[in-house]
């Protein structure tokens, strides 16, 4: 899979731009706020159907302008592609598939995968969970259909349980009913939780090792809302899970909020038995975050038969030398998209594209 063409209009501080993307690794550099990450940021949106930085489309307008207007010409193993977007100020956007409009993102998620990589994520081992289920559903979300919708559904289920907790005197029958539902829609998406973490896991270890020269072993643990469910089929699952929830409904009440469900989950990250969390250092972290990017890539692969594009987001300055030469030198055959302020200590590979930025006009400069 390939970013072959991108044309923004009215996009961030973008008036009008048309980018060609090369085959192997584009380089887009420039100052700071000079427009680098709204190109990853356009790139990406035609990934999920929605900004990885903004929280409301909206924001995606250049100011002064009534609408953004973005497209993408990418290829996968079978043809070309077109995917658009017009975002309004005061309607619903429009997206469209080789000119074919979709009502709902789920409609767009896995027709382009990208694995994204900024700055954000290098606090995945050591900020709060939510930071880590949410690079998980987006990985999983890229490869399993269905995946995207159950977490909708549980999401809604979960807000109105919630609200039904917080009344003076909840209707228990109601409560019983969405506790149901609950258990029901969380089955997929533990299942899927559990079996791709396990994946990511072996591919991740693997990195990890290479990268440290065989002196650190990496383990992901996936911490489930009801225990250990290696071994449980969907039926199993969906009866502890009941089980979980009944408990803890006294608690609940107290509380006014759900605390059994995905919702509730984590992932944690173990160097040679050593809980990463706690005690790793601030390299072994980067490599850490690095490794499960790069086994990002390796299962989107391995799971749809199709590369995901590595978009890489002012990442390198943050990362040693050996680091950003093991990205560039170990990712074969995959596009990659990266950002920096300059290229000064990067060893630049002579098939780059150098695309160069400034006050929101882009002008490739090499390749």
């Amino acid at each position: 899979m390939k970013a072959l063409h991108l044309e923004l209009a009215d996009f961030r501080n973008y008036v009008k731009q048309e980018i060609d993307f090369c085959d192997g690794v584009n380089i887009i550099y420039g100052g700071n706020a000079q427009g680098k990450t709204n190109i990853l940021e356009a790139v990406y949106f035609f990934a999920m159907g929605k900004s990885n930085r903004a929280r409301r489309d909206v924001e995606l307008i250049r100011h002064g302008a009534d609408c953004a207007r973005i497209s993408l010409k990418f290829s996968d193993r079978m043809r070309e592609n077109m995917l658009s977007a017009e975002i309004y100020r005061d309607k619903r956007k429009k997206i469209t598939i080789n000119e074919i409009p979709i009502k709902r993102n789920s409609e767009l998620v896995r027709r382009f995968n990208v694995v994204y990589f900024g700055p954000e994520y290098l606090g995945l081992v050591k900020e709060g969970p939510g930071i880590r289920r949410k690079n998980l559903d987006i990985l999983i979300s890229q490869i399993k259909p269905g995946y995207l919708g159950a977490l909708g559904e549980m999401r809604k289920i979960v807000e109105s349980k919630n609200a039904l907790l917080r009344m003076e005197h909840p209707n228990l029958t109601m409560l019983d009913i969405m506790d149901e539902k609950l258990a029901s829609v969380s089955t997929n998406i533990i299942l899927c939780r559990s079996i791709y973490i396990s994946r990511l896991h072996r591919l991740a270890q693997g990195i990890q090792s290479e990268i440290s020269a065989g002196e650190e072993s990496l383990e992901m643990r996936y911490s489930c809302c009801v225990g250990d469910v290696s071994g449980l089929d969907a039926a199993g699952i969906t009866a502890a899970l009941k089980a979980k929830i009944s408990e803890a409904r006294t608690r609940e009440i107290r509380l006014g909020e759900a605390v059994v469900g995905p919702h509730r989950e984590d992932i944690g990250f173990y160097i040679n038995g050593t809980e990463a969390k706690l005690y790793a250092s601030q390299g072994q972290q980067k490599t850490i975050v690095m490794a499960q990017k790069l086994a990002e890539v390796e299962l989107i692969e391995a799971e749809t038969g199709e590369k995901a594009v590595l978009l890489l987001d002012d990442i390198m300055s943050e990362l040693d030398r050996s680091r950003r030469e093991y990205i560039l030198e170990h990712i074969n055959d995959t596009q990659i998209i990266i950002t920096c302020t300059d290229t000064d200590g990067m060893r630049v590979p002579d098939t780059a594209r150098l695309i160069e930025v400034i006050g929101g006009c882009a002008e490739i400069r090499k390749g």
